[in-house]
């Protein structure tokens, strides 16, 4: 009898243990699957300047309405990441853009659902900004911005970031 109970015994916590193995298994799984399921975007930006300013748009779409960015957004089916630069840059300021890499940024806001890899660009640009031209939907502002002004504006995304680095370049 003495045999029996302490084999029941044993096997209780056989159980237990493998209870809790399974748990923790279960719960590395579900936090592994969770990031898995995430979907990042990829989306391009401009830094474009003049006279020590650079160039920022009140974005009139979520997320971050009302924030200032720098002009961009997604990259469209059979883009490149140029030929998707070019085109937000036009949409958004009615501006012409010759871009060159500057770098690659992740952009990660848990709380909003929002994870993107955004490719950025700096460059030349032709012509004047011309708010009829835009969607006012989307873009609520259009202005040259310097550096010592930033500091007043709520800045969108990783871009303040984004900006100190071209700055500091």
């Amino acid at each position: 009898m003495a045999n029996l109970k302490e084999n029941l015994e044993n096997i209780e916590k056989a159980n237990k243990n493998f209870e809790k193995e399974l748990s923790n298994f279960k719960n590395e799984f579900a936090e592994k699957a969770e990031v898995k399921e995430r979907h990042f975007e990829k989306t391009v930006g401009a830094l474009i300047s003049k006279d020590q300013k650079i160039l920022l748009v009140q974005r009139g779409n979520h997320p971050f309405r009302g924030t200032w960015t720098l002009p961009g957004g997604h990259i469209e089916e059979g883009e490149s990441d140029e030929e998707s630069i070019i085109r937000e840059v036009k949409e958004e300021t009615s501006l012409g853009f010759k871009p060159e890499y500057f770098g690659s940024y992740e952009e990660c806001f848990e709380e909003l659902g929002w994870f993107a890899y955004v490719s950025i660009f700096k460059g030349e640009f032709k012509g004047e900004l011309d708010m009829k031209k835009v969607d006012p939907e989307e873009i609520l502002d259009i202005n040259w911005v310097s550096y010592a002004e930033l500091k007043d504006l709520k800045v969108g995304f990783e871009h303040r970031k984004i900006i100190d680095e071209y700055f500091s370049s």
